[in-house]
């Protein structure tokens, strides 16, 4: 047996062979993980975006080198000078030194022996305090003769220190001197070459080649990995958004945002046109810079965004494809993959605008958000909120008519082929499409869904028989009537557009079920919705009846007490003219549509089978046939399945019915639909589109019913969500505020917007978009969309300034009118602008209503006031004599036909245009244009505020640029008046003032402010009828509207009459 007598149970060979395989791994492992760990894409994206940032760098400095190389040449050259001026003086600086030297050695002697001396004075003081205490005290005594011996010698040094002070300062002086003129000559070259020098040292910093080798070697180096935590180039760059906190279950932690790692150039406007990620933000004014409302320090990205904020690569930031393609791009370009588990991905680009709505959901008009704004619009249109309960858009309104007296309005055939297909009917109607869709299109569901209709119509009728007539009594003139319609208002809300247009979908990333019969040719937008508020006119002659028409037309509240439709305050000529020319438009191909005889007894066994199948989802086999017999022998069918249906479609969610005004919204919530986890999305069997939130939303706008495709569904579970016809754009627009619909990231209240508004401001900012006053006014340059109608039907020769012919832009209007005068005129319209055909409706709102509304527009201007003191004009002052003295009217000398032309009689300027209370422009109707007609200034003083119209004064074009009305000149005469009493310099001056409307001198300034103020006086001295509605109207009566009569060519008048 052997034995080890080392006494080692092992194989020290086999042993070390171990150890070193593990030491080879270990090593191998660690050199991994560093490499590992060095190798992050956002190193790779800063290393790229220095890169790019040193060649733009290089560009700017080259650039700039181009511009300032002579200055910088001459002005280098003129330093060098100075100095080599200032060096040929070095000997008289180092002899000036020596004695600045010498003085300061004998300075420091002096200084010490100065401090001693205190010393000294500061003991011999106490001794002579100690024999005065104790009365020994003599002034011939040796410790006072000590005392005063070393005060003179303090003195003295003190003298000598002082002497060396100013002799010191003087050589400094003198060596500063001579410096003076390099230093003024190097201050002046920095001054120069600031930027240029700037740009210098970026790049030395930016580029190895420019560095010296012991920092080139460093720069290296710092990267480096172990080492590169001292003071890394690329590194991590975050942002700690406290503001914006996430959810980690136990607690609400800040944001901690790492975009910038990768987006480096994401602030820098220079970077404008780069790739992502080196692109800045495209809206720099507006998010991302410090000088914004939204600086990244504050916001980050990802609070808007979302996305993973602590990802620094692109798979683990959660960026998220928009379509199939972008999808394989990025797959094969970065590698990417879903990250399953997160469940806030990131919002692709073109739903961006969905972070918005975290922050703005009360925002009543946000600046960069005009898709999440259209598709806020489109939900309340479309009545999407009627049926899905959305706590931050709830329903205002019902979008559908009243549905309690339809018997009066048409008859029932027109409603069985209306419910059948609406589409049919009007082309690009809001109301949706319920039948003939994806999953019930089949044979047996149409027959189904025809009695369903059936029994719907006979509920809306409940043995009221449709008794309307068409007797002519209620119709006017065609022509009159389509004048009317386009110049009125009626365009402000409705249209009437009977081309429909073919579409195409630009996307195939989800499936479309296209409408038959046509979209509309405009894209939507928010401006062409305006339009869109009430239905497109077309096809009435098919629909109601003249008598219906006339009576709704008169007064529409008589009908349906709630409907949005104002009135127009038609007289009865007016409203039998409008009639005839709206029952002119028919659809004869609805008319001709063939429809089941509209009896029990045609739909009898269909009804009953709806009748028990509805029976028997809620009770047993035996309650389900006793309570279908019940129905039978009471003669209930029809009913039950109207009841059904109607509640089963959700008919009560869009219209008032009777029976119905308490039944609960039929669609799932989706007021935290956009975080809703992407298990929870039914796909179905439908695997053609990307497994995403936004992906399912757009499939589920363009084909309500597809996720039903190859289900076994009864027809009581089916989907019903109708079928809106929308288009790519419109369910882009509807998915991006689904997306916004969160409930995370938590959003501290300082950084939610439109905390300051009151609830009534609110309320006034929601019943504005309501009530569509954008349809006809302008507000800060949003609306105005019925200009675009008025400019179609106005002759050519005034098609250019059409909006003079449209409402006024409401532009400043909180701070423009007073409060009390806007209430009163709110609730009783009259005659503002009497050259406008167009008028303002009645809308008959409440007075909680109106001051909301009030209280919306002085939200607008930031005005608080809340009373309004009266403005008193004291017409014997000098000041008021001063304003009536500019206002006069002095006549003018016209040039281009080299005569004086007496203006009206004698009088104002202003009422060359202006009435005079019920006095007339000129004073004479006979002589004066309509197309010129201004406010009453009577009014002014009723409804303006003097502060407004001295700045109205300054620059009316500042208020509406479109107006033709000038700032007054702010002398008493044009020059031409006095063209033999001026010098020709005086008058070259006064006629470039008098010419020059843009932005002349004479409107700034205080003697400019006091003449404003002069003329506000008058303005509001003048007397006269406050209302003078009468008289617009009768003079228009009897001599028609000429704002849509072509000129004859006969006349010889032109655009300088007007």
């Amino acid at each position: 047996m052997d034995y080890k007598n080392d006494e080692r149970y092992w194989d020290i060979t086999l042993l070390n062979k171990w150890f070193a395989f593990a030491a080879i791994i270990w090593t191998v492992t660690m050199i991994w993980m560093f490499i590992d760990d060095n190798d992050d894409e956002f190193k790779y994206y800063q290393s790229e975006y220095y890169s790019i940032l040193k060649d733009k760098t290089e560009a700017d400095y080259d650039l700039l080198y181009s511009e300032v190389s002579d200055v910088k040449q001459k002005l280098e050259l003129e330093l060098e000078n100075k100095k080599s001026i200032l060096e040929s003086k070095m000997s008289l600086i180092d002899e000036i030194n020596d004695s600045i030297q010498v003085a300061k050695d004998q300075y420091a002697k002096i200084n010490i022996d100065f401090k001693a001396t205190i010393a000294e004075v500061d003991v011999a003081k106490y001794l002579v305090e100690k024999e005065k205490a104790d009365n020994k005290y003599n002034e011939t005594s040796e410790v006072y003769n000590t005392y005063k011996k070393y005060i003179n010698q303090r003195d003295d040094l003190k003298k000598s220190k002082e002497t060396l002070e100013i002799k010191i300062s003087s050589f400094e002086a003198d060596i500063e001197q001579l410096n003076a003129d390099v230093k003024e000559a190097q201050k002046k070259r920095n001054k120069e070459l600031k930027r240029l020098d700037l740009l210098e040292n970026q790049l030395n910093k930016l580029d190895r080649s420019r560095m010296s080798l012991a920092n080139q070697v460093a720069d290296i180096v710092r990267d480096l990995p172990i080492v590169d935590f001292l003071d890394p180039k690329l590194k991590i760059q975050q942002t700690v958004v406290s503001d914006v906190k996430y959810d980690v279950n136990f607690a609400k932690v800040a944001t901690v945002d790492r975009c910038v790692s990768c987006h480096m150039g994401i602030e820098d406007e220079k970077f404008a046109n780069e790739k992502q990620p080196y692109k800045s933000h495209p809206n720099l004014d507006l998010i991302g810079a410090s000088s914004s409302p939204h600086p990244f320090n504050e916001f980050g990205c990802s609070s808007c965004h979302s996305g993973r904020s602590r990802g620094t690569g692109f798979t683990s930031s959660v960026h998220m494809p928009f379509d199939t393609e972008q999808k394989k791009e990025w797959e094969d370009k970065y590698d990417w993959e879903i990250m399953h588990h997160w469940l806030q991905p990131m919002l692709p680009s073109e739903y961006s605008q969905a972070g918005c709505f975290k922050c703005h959901t009360q925002q009543p008009y946000l600046e960069g958000g005009d898709q999440l704004q259209l598709g806020i619009s489109l939900i309340k249109q479309n009545g999407c909120n009627a049926c899905h309960h959305i706590e931050s858009i709830p329903k205002d309104y019902n979008v559908g008519p009243d549905l309690t007296k339809v018997y009066e309005k048409f008859d029932k055939d027109w409603t069985f082929k209306w419910i059948k297909n609406p589409q049919s009917f009007r082309y690009n109607t809001m109301m949706p499409h319920f039948f003939e869709q994806d999953n019930n299109s089949s044979p047996e569901m149409i027959k189904r869904n025809n009695a369903e209709i059936y029994a719907i119509t006979e509920y809306l009728y409940k043995d009221e028989d449709y008794k309307k007539s068409n007797s002519s009594k209620y119709l006017g003139d065609m022509e009159s009537g389509e004048i009317l319609v386009n110049a009125i208002g009626c365009m402000g809300c409705h249209q009437i557009e009977e081309n429909p247009e073919n579409y195409t979908p630009e996307t195939d990333e989800y499936e479309f079920y296209l409408s038959n019969h046509g979209y509309d040719a405009e894209e939507t937008t928010n401006h062409n919705l305006l339009d869109q508020q009430g239905p497109n006119l077309i096809g009435l002659g098919s629909k109601v009846s003249a008598e219906w028409l006339y009576e709704w037309l008169k007064n529409p509240k008589n009908y349906w007490e709630k409907t949005r439709m104002p009135n127009l305050r038609l007289s009865d000529q007016e409203a039998k003219d409008i009639t005839a020319y709206l029952l002119s438009f028919r659809n004869e191909d609805f008319e001709n549509q063939e429809i089941p005889n509209l009896t029990d007894e045609s739909f009898k066994d269909e009804l009953e089978n709806i009748a028990f199948s509805w029976l028997s989802k809620s009770f047993n086999y035996v309650e389900a046939e006793e309570k279908f017999i019940d129905l039978k022998n009471n003669d209930e069918i029809t009913d039950y399945v109207a009841d059904k249906a109607i509640r089963y479609y959700g008919c009560y969610t869009c219209h008032n019915m009777d029976g119905y005004e308490d039944a609960k919204p039929i669609g799932a919530e989706l007021t935290y639909v956009g975080s809703k986890p992407l298990n929870k999305f039914d796909f179905g069997h439908i695997h053609d589109i990307q497994h995403t939130n936004f992906s399912w939303m757009n499939q589920k706008l363009a084909n309500p019913r597809i996720f039903d495709r190859s289900k076994v569904v009864a027809p009581e579970d089916k989907s019903r969500m109708p079928n809106f016809y929308l288009t790519q754009t419109e369910i882009e627009a509807i998915t991006t505020v689904l997306l916004g619909l969160t409930e995370s990231p938590k959003i501290e209240s300082t950084k939610l917007a439109d905390l300051d508004k009151s609830v009534q401001e609110l309320t006034g900012y929601k019943l504005i978009r309501q009530y569509n006053c954008y349809g006809c006014h302008e507000i800060y340059d949003e609306g105005g969309r019925i200009a675009d109608s008025i400019k179609e039907i106005l002759p050519e020769q005034l098609q250019a300034e059409h909006r003079n012919y449209a409402p006024p832009s409401l532009y400043a209007e909180g701070s423009k009118v007073q409060s009390d005068w806007l209430f009163s005129y709110l609730q009783e319209p009259i005659t503002i602008r009497p050259n406008l055909q167009v008028r303002m409706p009645s809308f008959n709102l409440s007075d909680d209503d109106w001051n909301a509304i009030i209280a919306a527009f002085k939200d607008m201007e930031d005005n608080e006031l809340s009373y309004e003191s009266i403005h008193m004009v004291d017409e014997n002052s000098t000041k008021y004599r001063q304003g009536y003295e500019l206002v006069s009217d002095y006549g003018y000398y016209d040039l281009d036909q080299d005569e004086w032309v007496d203006a009206f009689n004698e009088g104002s300027r202003c009422y060359v245009c202006h009435f005079e209370g019920d006095v007339p422009p000129g004073k004479d109707y006979a002589i004066s244009d309509p197309l010129v007609w201004a406010p009453n200034l009577a009014l002014s003083k009723e409804r303006l505020r003097p502060e407004w119209i001295k700045e109205w004064l300054r620059n009316p074009q500042h208020y509406m640029e479109y107006t033709k009305m000038v700032a007054p000149a702010l002398y008493n005469k044009c020059p031409e008046c006095l063209d033999g009493e001026l010098t020709d310099e005086q008058y070259a001056e006064l006629k470039d003032i008098s010419d020059n409307k843009d932005n002349p001198s004479w409107r700034s300034g205080d003697d400019a402010d006091y003449r404003l103020e002069a003329i506000t006086d008058w303005i509001f001295s003048v007397e006269g009828k406050i209302d003078i509605s009468t008289e617009i109207q009768n003079y228009f009566d009897k001599n028609g509207y000429i704002h849509f009569q072509e000129e004859e060519e006969e006349d010889d008048w032109g655009d300088d009459d007007w």
